[in-house]
């Protein structure tokens, strides 16, 4: 199946794929090394459903696929993130 035809079947089914089967998802791309990395351009905070706060989900996140070497070159421990992304510096001339 080519990407662009997973990608309308995730939006068809996302309604009725569970957190249970989500978290099941992410756990077999962890057995494989990979971890889901989200930017986001938000900087408002809600409550995470375990504990802490995390940036809320806007439009145009982006969402990534890395592997442990990747997460390293970021400065980020093993692990999935959810991470604002770096604002682009203006430049003068």
């Amino acid at each position: 199946m080519l990407a662009q035809e997973m990608g309308v079947m995730f939006t068809k089914h996302a309604d009725q794929i569970t957190s249970k089967r989500w978290g099941e998802f992410i756990q077999q791309l962890e057995e494989k090394g990979l971890y889901v990395l989200i930017e986001t351009d938000t900087i408002g905070r809600v409550m995470s459903p375990l504990g802490g706060l995390m940036p809320m989900p806007c439009k145009s996140e982006t969402l990534h696929i890395v592997t442990a070497e990747e997460l390293e070159q970021r400065g980020l421990p093993l692990g999935h993130h959810i991470v604002t992304k770096p604002k682009e510096k203006a430049t003068t001339a």
